[in-house]
């Protein structure tokens, strides 16, 4: 009896997601919460695209469907939350994420058949949006990679683009030009090997890391700017500590920060440092894991002292927020809120209330 490759190699992705499942659940929250969703839609894209899934109870098919479906959300998530170190979901991203399940699931044949039997038009929208996760998540990886701090995620960024723009985008192309047809076994046992590479890859990077491999992706949020101002430095123990006083006093006393277009290069030339030196002195001393927050962190603080100072309390909170080197309205708020939680209005109206009240 000949020896089924692709449903072999299946069976060993399968079991692979099921042991990397099973070492997340282990983690700490944001790394569980990035990485399950990738691995169980991982899952159930393996069982969904196998030939044999029609021999599955037909009750389960629309689970495995919507999984598969969302694999792309899935993946541009763990982008999201891994790479730039944010575990909200912008309403756009909900909304497509609803469009893409609601026009896959919508367009199945009644035997749930993985092409789902879809018009042009409904596959075209379908791989259309799943692309577009795909996409923005590989835009991020490359365009925020300037200001990555952390070392050891800035080099497992390459491996990402190339993993998922060769073969992620490639699925998704073969997967619309062949329409109707299921893919011959040749080309499902290179797709599913591939998938069992990645995932046999990542599971002996886990295995062969200290404990603080997950750290590295899902390292604790940015310390504090009150820790890291006033943090008194000590020359005589530590090398870096001239480096560091020199870089707090360019932030705090000449304001570099306020420059909206201030980026790591900037500050490494008024420093004399080079690049990889400022983003290591940076993360390994003042806890940053992205040199935006690391900025954001002063402008902020400005911004929330002023809101406090019943002196400002006629200027705008737009004019607060450019003076303090944010480029529009938009970012600062959300950058106010996560801080504080609170908008910037409600903000400067706690503190006022009070004074009302008194009065």
């Amino acid at each position: 009896m000949p020896i089924d490759a692709p449903f072999v190699l299946r069976t060993f992705a399968l079991s692979l997601t099921l042991v990397l499942a099973m070492a997340t659940l282990g983690a700490r929250g944001r790394a569980r919460a990035a990485l399950l969703p990738l691995l169980v839609c991982m899952a159930a894209y393996l069982m969904r695209s196998a030939p044999q899934a029609l021999m599955l109870p037909p009750a389960l098919l629309p689970v495995l469907t919507a999984g598969a479906l969302l694999f792309p959300v899935a993946f541009w998530w763990l982008v999201r939350s891994a790479f730039e170190d944010r575990a909200d979901l912008p309403w756009p991203a909900g909304l497509a994420a609803l469009a893409l399940l609601l026009v896959g699931l919508s367009s199945a044949g009644r035997d749930w058949s993985w092409t789902f039997s879809m018009d042009s038009t409904a596959r075209t929208a379908q791989k259309a949006i799943a692309g577009s996760f795909v996409l923005h998540a590989l835009w991020q990886l490359w365009s925020t990679r300037v200001d990555d701090l952390v070392a050891g995620r800035r080099r497992l960024r390459p491996w990402l683009l190339a993993y998922i723009g060769l073969h992620g985008l490639a699925v998704l192309g073969v997967e619309l030009l062949r329409r109707d047809m299921s893919p011959p076994p040749w080309l499902d046992g290179l797709n599913v090997g591939v998938i069992s590479v990645a995932l046999a890859v990542t599971l002996a990077a886990m295995l062969r890391l200290d404990v603080h491999a997950l750290e590295t992706l899902f390292g604790s949020p940015s310390a504090s700017f009150a820790v890291v101002a006033d943090r008194a430095p000590q020359p005589a123990l530590d090398p870096d500590a001239g480096h560091v006083a020199q870089l707090q006093r360019f932030m705090s006393d000449e304001r570099l920060y306020r420059d909206p277009d201030l980026s790591l290069a900037n500050v490494a030339t008024q420093l004399r440092l080079p690049e990889y030196r400022l983003r290591d002195l940076i993360n390994r001393r003042l806890g940053y894991r992205n040199f935006p927050s690391f900025v954001n962190e002063y402008r902020l603080r400005e911004v929330e002292a002023r809101l406090a100072d019943p002196s400002c309390d006629r200027l705008p909170v737009l004019t607060l927020a450019l003076e303090a080197g944010f480029g529009s309205i938009g970012p600062f708020n959300r950058a106010f809120k996560e801080r504080y939680g609170v908008t910037p209005t409600a903000y400067r109206g706690g503190r006022s209330a009070p004074q009302q009240a008194a009065g």
